[in-house]
């Protein structure tokens, strides 16, 4: 057998993977969830997702800024929000934000040439939701926003996860 005819029955015996580079950004982000977050599967198998994207720092690539939704991710404050930078093919974290709400603005504001964030705290003793405003430090966004300033009273920016913003379940295949 002809080495090329060789290499192509072994391809089509290997299935229809679709190589990196066609693979949406959207579907690089949820294998690379999937792989991340794979020791949640069997007692968390129904998390749920929301991804969004902006380019936080100016660099002409978006970061995913991802809401994870189950028992392991949430408690009486709200939920975990991660946020992944582009790495090659893939992704690297840059910040795990906890007690997170929607909505996630992105303000137009900078600190250290990234974009600064704006998150909803509610419950932890705060009696009237706030929005709190999550910068940058130089290497990551601070984890707690209870901890955080609030944003300035009409501070301009866009929501990236709306309360109502679709989920995708985490350990589904497509």
């Amino acid at each position: 057998m002809r080495p090329l005819a060789a290499l192509a029955m072994l391809l089509l015996a290997l299935g229809p993977a679709a190589p990196a580079a066609a693979q949406t950004r959207e579907q690089r982000l949820h294998a690379f969830l999937q792989t991340t977050n794979a020791d949640a599967r069997e007692n968390y198998a129904d998390t749920t997702y929301t991804a969004a994207f902006a380019d936080l720092n100016g660099d002409g690539r978006e970061e995913a800024l991802v809401s994870l939704y189950s028992g392991l991710f949430c408690g009486s404050g709200g939920c975990a929000l991660y946020i992944y930078t582009p790495d090659g093919a893939s992704w690297r974290q840059l910040a795990d934000l906890t007690i997170v709400n929607a909505p996630v603005r992105l303000l137009n504001t900078r600190t250290r040439g990234w974009r600064d964030l704006g998150v909803h705290v509610r419950g932890g003793g705060f009696e009237v939701p706030r929005e709190a405003r999550m910068r940058f430090d130089g290497t990551t966004y601070a984890s707690n926003p209870s901890m955080a300033p609030p944003t300035r009273r009409g501070a301009q920016g866009r929501v990236l996860i709306a309360d109502d913003t679709p989920s995708r379940r985490l350990f589904e295949e497509r």
